[in-house]
């Protein structure tokens, strides 16, 4: 028996030192994640009474909207929000969460719509023939112009009468001869456009007004487009959040909607654990023990180190699969087990080894 002791031990020992070479054995890296929805909308009114949209997408990590809300000082706006709406538990992309009314805006389009009205009942006037004043107006120039050129008539006729017994200067002659033509010209042109008036034929004038007619179309066109886009449409399809909140923000949120058709778990891990972790590698989730693990996968490695508890740490990106399994929701903190690959045994106790001494 003494004898075969130090055999048994020797087998013992190689038969460790080749599993320690041979054997292979999944390496897991383990952590606690928080859930976040794939993409968020929220609406948020500040102090000063603007309005700010925030679109944040969770699973590129960054804010895809930002939008804020002004109006100018003196303006009397109203908000309109659509309770009934808010109050459901899920909201469709395009679905209006607010009315926005300016005083300003509204008085602007009313007054454009009264100049518009104007200016179509003046082009109906013109094309009809029926232009009182401006013909009165016309003819009044033509009498105003023919009572100017008799008085230059009768003067120019005793300047000439004048010049021909050599009692005014060439020059004093020519000059009077010059205005008379001027008069006679300027009656003509009055005539002209006297008789233009009386015939209908002011197609210029008539296309003044179809130009001034149209510039209000498109400026109440645009003011129509104004006013609508400031009504507030949700961005996204989703469930509205139902979070109490406290503290100095608590009035601050009108509504947030989570995009939960998918959720992502970000998952803290330590920073030497980094170079095991592949994007595509398969994750398992459980929320508590009471329900099934999900599957999901790496889709994002941070390569920014984060202190957690003093720890060098990153973070790991998760796409979850069936949220509705684990009923999972919004900052949930869940469990997560991330399958790196398959080691040799030796190299599996260096790993626990090293997570051992890092804790």
């Amino acid at each position: 028996m003494k004898k075969t002791f130090p055999v048994l031990l020797m087998a013992v020992l190689i038969a460790a030192i080749i599993s320690v070479m041979v054997v292979r054995l999944p390496y897991n890296v383990r952590g606690k994640g928080m859930v976040k929805p794939l993409q968020e909308w929220g609406l948020y009114k500040s102090s000063d009474g603007t309005l700010v949209n925030i679109l944040e997408n969770y699973l590129h990590g960054s804010i895809h909207e930002y939008k804020v809300l002004e109006f100018q000082r003196g303006d009397m706006v109203s908000f309109l929000f659509n309770e009934a709406l808010i109050q459901d538990a899920i909201i469709q992309q395009g679905d209006t969460i607010a009315w926005i009314m300016s005083h300003d805006l509204d008085m602007r389009m009313v007054e454009m719509h009264g100049e518009m009205l104007y200016q179509e009942a003046l082009l109906e006037v013109y094309l009809t023939g029926e232009k009182p004043e401006a013909i009165r107006m016309a003819l009044d120039e033509v009498e105003l112009a023919r009572q100017e050129l008799t008085t230059q008539e009768k003067l120019t006729g005793r300047i000439e009468n004048l010049y021909q017994q050599d009692l005014v200067s060439r020059q004093e002659y020519e000059l009077s001869m010059n205005d008379l033509r001027v008069k006679q010209y300027a009656l003509e042109i009055a005539q002209s456009n006297y008789r233009a008036l009386l015939a209908g034929e002011k197609e210029e004038e008539l296309g003044v007004i179809r130009s001034r007619i149209a510039s209000l179309n498109d400026q109440i066109s645009q003011l129509a487009k104004q006013k609508e886009a400031m009504n507030i449409l949700s961005p996204i399809s989703g469930h509205v959040i139902r979070q109490q909140e406290f503290g100095e923000t608590s009035s601050d949120q009108v509504i947030r909607v989570a995009d939960m058709s998918s959720f992502l778990v970000f998952v803290p891990v330590d920073i030497h654990e980094k170079n095991y972790i592949q994007t595509g590698q398969q994750v398992r989730i459980r929320a508590n023990n009471r329900h099934p693990e999900i599957i999901g996968k790496v889709v994002g490695i941070d390569n920014a180190v984060q202190l957690i508890n003093r720890r060098p740490k990153i973070f790991v990106s998760v796409l979850t699969g069936n949220p509705a399994a684990a009923d999972l929701l919004p900052n949930m903190i869940v469990d997560a087990r991330i399958t790196t690959d398959t080691v040799l045994l030796k190299d599996y106790l260096l790993r626990q080894s090293r997570v051992v001494y890092q804790n």
